[in-house]
């Protein structure tokens, strides 16, 4: 009996563990905005199909930006491309994410002419808690 509510406690903790692992929640960071560096929330979902989306917002001197986020194509694993719009227009941003998700190093570009620019500014992001903004 022991034995067997020790292998349930390990497998469930294995469980927990692995479901855990995902690029779903809430990240605050810095991204370089206007060139200066602007605090940002990005919060971010995965959907059934394991397309990522979300929402991202932050202040600048004229006012607060908010913008959206939508996978680029399906991506698994630690890296994602996604594309972000917003009043300014749309590009992409690649994110980095640790092995556990806890965090992302990213960078964003625009785009001209319907043509994606190269990814060169910093995007990053870390777990955060308290109420979305």
């Amino acid at each position: 009996m022991t034995f067997a509510f020790a292998a349930l406690v390990l497998y469930g903790l294995g469980t927990t563990t692995s479901m855990a692992a995902s690029p779903s929640g809430r990240f605050c960071g810095e991204m370089i905005s206007s060139g200066d560096y602007r605090d940002v929330e990005t919060i971010l979902n995965v959907a059934r199909d394991g397309h990522l989306s979300g929402t991202y917002v932050f202040d600048e001197p004229d006012g607060r930006v908010e913008g959206n986020l939508i996978e680029k194509d399906l991506g698994s694993g630690t890296s994602r491309t996604l594309v972000w719009t917003d009043k300014y227009g749309t590009g992409l941003l690649s994110l980095d994410f640790s092995s556990n998700f806890d965090g992302f190093n990213g960078s964003w570009g625009g785009s001209l002419n319907g043509k994606f620019d190269a990814t060169s500014h910093p995007w990053n992001g870390a777990r955060c808690g308290g109420s979305v903004s």
